[in-house]
């Protein structure tokens, strides 16, 4: 019971701020400002991962045949401030793993990171004018900037409609900015979820916004090592610094032979000392893993850094993928929304 007050208690402050925010931002006090240049906006309301770089990915891809795209993000966790290019010698010191990521995924795609996406999206258009759409990754709550298409993701198991604001619950907004997206997407759930599941999820959401809403699932790729001559072991090792590691934990136990699991905080830098500490679990150092295996994040931290070079690591991709069912539905979203 005391517990449960001192978690309220915060929760309820929080929520006293989160509304004084929106309303000062939604009746000009602060200022909110379209980007020259249409922009999509990929956002969740949950602490922590909830998807939105493989779908930020998903996204590109499926668009940039159609569109000149640009694309723009924080850079959460690196260690420079202020507008910063991505570029083919960028690195996740410099603008983070996520970006990173996106951007060995796509290298012809121009982008930035900055605190102020304003700020990043003035850059992008000054260095490629040939740009006509930019896609945001986690902006939903960077009220300065007024999306022209915003898109909220939330995990098929955590919810948003379900879920409280921190530190009750996992919620860094109020569930009402779910009234101002254009699409709901929710991730993470089975790719052969039944319409029963699918219509009581979409009924919950039915009470807070009438967006639509689409279901997507993820799927794993072949591993792949970090750094090239690497052979595939028997006996493995598993880290990670994400926000929800046992989903990834659970799904590389069925395929490997795990011997020893390790979870960082998310987007914990990675240096010398973690490094020095999965180096003496290998079998060289007279330990019993032949390899570590990580998330393709985690190995986007660390593949520049000289202290990690020595260690046998391979990473495990993941995309996001439609649904079968909504397939159709979302292709038509897609052509009469952006």
């Amino acid at each position: 019971m005391i517990r449960k007050l001192f978690l309220f208690l915060p929760s309820i402050i929080l929520q006293g701020i989160l509304h004084l925010r929106h309303f000062l931002f939604d009746n000009g006090v602060l200022r909110s400002q379209k980007s020259p240049v249409k922009t999509i906006v990929i956002g969740n309301l949950a602490i922590g991962g909830a998807g939105k770089t493989p779908f930020a990915d998903m996204l590109i891809h499926a668009l940039k045949e159609q569109f000149e795209l640009g694309f723009v993000s924080r850079g959460y966790g690196r260690l420079t401030q202020g507008p910063q290019a991505i570029t083919r010698d960028s690195n996740a010191s410099a603008i983070g793993d996520e970006p990173l990521l996106i951007h060995q995924h796509h290298p012809d795609i121009p982008g930035f990171v900055a605190e102020k996406r304003n700020e990043g999206i003035q850059r992008l258009i000054q260095n490629f004018s040939n740009i006509n759409l930019i896609v945001l990754d986690d902006a939903l709550q960077h009220r300065a900037l007024q999306g022209d298409v915003n898109i909220l993701i939330s995990k098929f198991d955590q919810p948003f409609y379900s879920d409280s604001l921190w530190p009750m619950g996992h919620l860094r907004d109020l569930k009402s900015r779910a009234k101002c997206v254009q699409a709901i997407a929710i991730t993470n759930s089975p790719a052969d979820l039944s319409e029963q599941d699918k219509r009581q999820v979409i009924e919950r959401i039915r009470t807070i916004t009438a967006a639509p809403v689409f279901f997507f699932h993820t799927e794993s790729l072949p591993i792949q090592p970090l750094h090239p001559n690497l052979k595939t072991p028997k006996h493995w090792g598993v880290f990670c610094g994400i926000a929800h590691p046992q989903p990834f934990f659970s799904s590389v136990l069925k395929n490997y032979n795990i011997l020893e699991k390790v979870a960082y905080a998310d987007h914990q830098w990675l240096g010398e000392k973690e490094a020095q500490f999965l180096r003496s679990k290998l079998v060289t150092f007279g330990g019993q893993i032949e390899a570590w295996m990580t998330t393709e994040k985690d190995a986007m931290r660390i593949a520049h850094l000289e202290s990690w070079k020595d260690i046998p690591i391979f990473y495990l991709p993941i995309i996001t993928k439609i649904n079968d069912a909504d397939k159709e539905a979302w292709k038509l979203w897609l052509k009469k929304n952006i």
